[in-house]
């Protein structure tokens, strides 16, 4: 029996665990929070048992399947490699490249086999229909950061643990840990804010749990995020409370937004937002006043209407006010692989290479909105989607309009999933291919610290169990199957990654390795393939590297792997403007693409009828993480958690008992589910969390059909309905009607 430390990979928090294992049995007899983690400090949420909970779910898949017409047959690896190239390229050959599509889900983000080898996969399909996770969830913040500063990565964090006023708009820190901030315990962190005379305000149609920390909530009508936003800005331009400070000298397009602010009055937006002008004006004034203030929002922002505006706004706030790039404020994490380094320009980003077939919806920085999938399928005619790659997801569930894409995917020529389950997405596919689990590979927290960390920091994982000999890491599977469509070997593919990287990150003027050659860097990090030589080579040659002198100060994967806990590399720092990738290194901050949509909201609000009716939004769970740990005992057991949370006022309006159940109606589909009259809802708003709705006979989840099957949330949300400028869905604030179900006798 040993200890192991490593970091959790379930979400962005990224918590250091320590694990009691047996080896020799291959057991996992005790998670706990690493108390001496420098990030985490001990802290672990329920989530952190998912590991050991996938590593022996019965339902895992171990081997790669097919489906046959007498069901699903195992077979071996190479088998599975060359089936998957195989139809894919008959589709491709019959019908163009165009003819397959891909999607990418959440678990991706969080194994750095996957984050470093997908372009292969991506690239060997040759097809701009790429659709992923992300245009469910913060695409606008991806699309601001890329039109604004240049990056799509360079995303702003709150530093919240400087900060002495934390505005939070649509997000739920202390059950998310920090969605798009990784910053683990959220509530001891918001604790000491409140200790030191901060002031917690949270602004959600819903009092969430973290609502109910906070010094205030406030109701707000859902998807009203970007006009109560702009009359912050109206507020601090009408009342001479701007104040750029160094910014000035690298901002453009401040008298334009003061000019698209005008008709944003407190007063004007007080009937859509909900919210009494005063209280309006006296947050604008607060978050003014307060000299280290972070206004932070997540999906609650991004996934509605006006998602792209709401987005902005936070940066436009937070920049008008001297609170960006500052320490208390919004901040940039400066990632030890070097890719927040100066660079280059960017130049403009593209939009609207690829246009989908059916509404004409633009491509946006390599992305199509996953609204789009389905009518991709069904309705595209001859230049309809016949084949479709999935990556550890399970759009079935997660997408708008659920019930379609369901129905879509049966007619496919061609499926294949890389997933370790068979669930209401991969049941559909030809060839189901899995990976080993975490705890068979060693990992390094690769997307947390290079763009959503409070504190900059690095993490390496070890592997704990031996990996099955019939078992593959998901970068080798995506590996095999790139090269088999790009006609080379997987150790051409290996080589060419390697050296560019090396041709990208050696010989940057100011950094460790200015001086050092690609072949000198390629020499030092070994022959061994695989993305942990990537990562070496980036931290080698990244802004604390060692600049790949053996002996020297300063960071190699060997130094960071000699650490068991993550290694603190101190708080953020300012990174603007040497950080920007835009023309000139200047903020455009009134960029077209975004302020187009500004004529879209102004005749919203003088519409008596926007935002009017029942609204339906998500919510987040501290035991669930989208669809994928349903089939987990361990996060499946207790009461139902998929329920419909309804305001008292509506419960009587409707008919509706607490623990009864209700028929729940939109535009495209209807759900039957259990009632939870509460007074945290905000009248005429109803709430149910997504990634429910595993009632499908064909599914191999034995637990989530048994325990916490719940409905599909996305048979409710609309698949036309779109945040226009960066078509992102929008399943926050969704028209439903509601009506009581009669009981089963």
């Amino acid at each position: 029996m040993e200890w192991i430390h490593r970091s959790c990979p379930i979400c962005e928090a990224q918590c250091g665990l320590r694990l009691h294992v047996d080896r020799a049995n291959r057991k996992v007899e005790r998670i706990e929070g690493d108390p001496d983690d420098p990030r985490s400090r001990g802290f672990l949420c329920p989530k952190a048992y998912a590991m050991k909970g996938v590593y022996e779910d019965p339902d895992r898949l171990r081997k790669p399947v097919r489906r046959t017409k007498g069901g699903w047959e195992t077979i071996d690896w190479e088998d599975a490699f060359d089936l998957a190239a195989d139809g894919i390229r008959r589709v491709q050959s019959e019908h163009g490249t165009t003819a397959v599509g891909a999607y990418i889900g959440n678990p991706t983000g969080f194994d750095v086999g996957s984050m470093l080898y997908n372009g292969f996969l991506m690239g060997a399909l040759r097809s701009p229909r790429m659709f992923s996770g992300a245009t469910i969830d913060h695409f606008p913040k991806l699309l601001g950061a890329r039109a604004m500063f240049g990056k799509s990565s360079l995303l702003p964090i709150p530093d919240i643990d400087r900060c002495d006023y934390f505005l939070c708009l649509g997000g739920n820190p202390l059950v998310s840990q920090g969605s798009l901030m990784s910053a683990p315990d959220m509530r001891g962190r918001l604790r000491r804010l409140q200790q030191r005379g901060g002031r917690f305000v949270v602004v959600d149609p819903r009092r969430s749990e973290s609502a109910r920390a906070a010094d205030e909530h406030v109701f707000i009508r859902p998807g009203a995020d970007a006009f109560f936003l702009f009359a912050i800005v109206n507020v601090l331009f009408a009342e001479d409370r701007v104040r750029l400070g160094r910014f000035a000298a690298f901002t453009d397009g401040i008298d334009e937004i003061e000019r698209l602010a005008e008709d944003f009055t407190p007063e004007a937006v007080a009937r859509v937002t909900g919210i009494a002008a005063a209280t309006t004006r006296r947050i604008a004034r607060e978050f003014s006043d307060h000299p280290r203030a972070c206004c932070y929002g997540r999906i609650g922002t991004c996934t509605v209407e006006f998602g792209t505006l709401a987005s902005w706004l936070i940066d436009v706030v937070g920049i008008l006010t001297g609170r960006y790039d500052e320490p208390g404020g919004m901040m940039f994490p400066r990632p030890a692989t070097g890719q927040h380094e100066p660079g280059g320009e960017a130049g403009s980003f593209p939009i609207g290479r690829f246009r989908s077939v059916v509404r004409a919806l633009p491509e946006i920085d390599g992305q199509l909105p996953c609204s789009a999938m389905a009518e991709e399928i069904d309705a595209a005619g001859e230049q309809r989607m016949r084949g479709l790659v999935t990556i550890a997801g399970n759009p079935v569930l997660s997408t708008p309009n659920g019930a379609r894409l369901d129905r879509a995917l049966a007619t496919l020529d061609f499926m294949l999933s890389l997933d370790i389950y068979l669930n209401e997405t991969t049941r559909h596919a030809h060839v189901v291919i899995p990976n080993a689990p975490q705890l068979e590979h060693e990992n390094f927290d690769f997307m947390t610290q290079s763009t959503m960390s409070s504190r900059n920091s690095v993490r390496w994982s070890p592997q704990v169990f031996e990996r099955d000999p019939d078992s593959l890491p998901l970068w080798v599977v995506m590996r095999a199957i790139a090269a088999r469509l790009s006609g080379v070997t997987p150790e051409q593919l290996e080589e060419q990654l390697l050296w560019s990287n090396a041709t990208r990150f050696c010989g940057r003027p100011g950094r460790p390795a200015e001086h050092v050659e690609a072949a000198q860097a390629v020499e030092k990090v070994g022959r061994e393939p695989g993305p942990m030589r990537i990562v070496d080579l980036m931290l080698r040659a990244g802004p604390f590297g060692d600049g790949f002198v053996d002996g020297a100060d300063g960071l190699s994967l060997a130094k960071v792997r000699a650490t068991p806990h993550s290694v603190d590399l101190g708080p953020i720092e300012p990174l603007f403007p040497q950080a920007l990738r835009t023309p000139g290194r200047r903020i455009p901050l009134a960029h077209p693409h975004i302020t187009a949509d500004v004529p879209r909201l102004r005749a919203a609000l003088t519409d008596p009828a926007w935002g009017q009716g029942l609204r339906l939004v998500g919510r987040r769970q501290m035991r669930n993480m989208n669809s994928w740990l349903h089939n987990l005992p361990v996060l499946a057991k207790g009461p139902e958690r998929c329920t419909l949370l309804v305001h008292p006022s509506d419960a009587q309006r409707f008919g509706l008992a607490d623990g009864g159940h209700a028929h729940v109606r939109s535009r495209v589909g209807e759900v039957r589910a259990q009632v939870e009259v509460t007074d945290d809802m905000m009248p005429g708003v109803v709430c149910l969390p997504h990634g429910f709705g595993h009632d499908e006979d064909d599914v191999r989840l034995g637990v989530a059909r048994a325990r916490q099957p719940g409905v599909n949330a996305n048979a409710l949300t609309d698949d036309q309905i779109l945040d226009t400028p960066s078509g992102t869905s929008v399943v926050n604030g969704v028209p439903v009607e509601v009506s009581a179900a009669c009981e089963p006798q």
